[in-house]
């Protein structure tokens, strides 16, 4: 799900926490102590810096890369918070035990297999349990947004043309593409795009209106 899709929850942790390495492919090790403080308060919770650090670990996240990556994984975290507010007073449908895990296991092949999730869980300061949950929530945020926004509207041709030709590159990455395939590919990555689209206007209608505390 757009950002939103992979950033949830509040965790409450210790005041005083140390974030182990991270463990994935491509991260650099981290080894910082590091004195937890209030980022946020999103009524009613509160965002630590610890949350920001451990979705950060967990790989939850999917930022560009960026010499301080806190600022924009809060600001990520309080859209979660908001949209989970939202979906909260909406009946939706619980997701299956075997939907969780399957999440879960997504997670754990992220950061190198089990072994290296049951690592980074205790180290950010989430069990199993804790993990489930935020899984859990985002898996009942997917079911609302298919609800809400089922679809988008159909790109125009030049609109469809326009992105060919600022993605004529990755279009030509399968030579065996035929020109009207790639024109169908197009389309449909821009109409996910499109609905994109509407999705982060829907938030940022949220955020507009949401009591929000930022804490300097």
């Amino acid at each position: 799900m757009i950002r939103v899709a992979r950033l949830f929850w509040s965790v409450s942790l210790t005041m005083c926490v140390a974030v182990a390495p991270a463990i994935g492919a491509g991260q650099a090790p981290v080894s910082l102590d590091l004195v937890d403080r209030v980022l946020a308060v999103v009524a009613p919770k509160v965002i630590m810096l610890s949350d920001v650090r451990a979705f950060l670990e967990l790989g939850l996240v999917d930022l560009p890369a960026s010499a301080d990556p806190v600022p924009e994984t809060l600001t990520a975290l309080i859209e979660r918070q908001l949209v989970v507010n939202e979906v909260s007073a909406n009946v939706i449908e619980e997701p299956s035990t075997q939907e969780v895990e399957g999440q879960m296991a997504v997670v754990a092949e992220r950061l190198g297999g089990l072994d290296a999730l049951r690592a980074v869980l205790p180290a950010v300061g989430f069990t199993a349990e804790d993990l489930k949950q935020l899984l859990r929530e985002d898996l009942r945020v997917e079911r609302y947004l298919a609800r809400r926004f089922p679809g988008a509207r159909q790109p125009t041709e030049e609109e469809l043309e326009a992105w060919m030709q600022e993605h004529a590159e990755e279009l030509r990455d399968d030579p065996a593409r035929s020109l009207e395939e790639a024109r169908d590919e197009a389309r449909r990555q821009l109409t996910r795009a499109l609905r994109q689209e509407s999705i982060d206007a829907w938030v940022s209608t949220l955020v507009d209106r949401a009591d929000v505390s930022r804490v300097p």
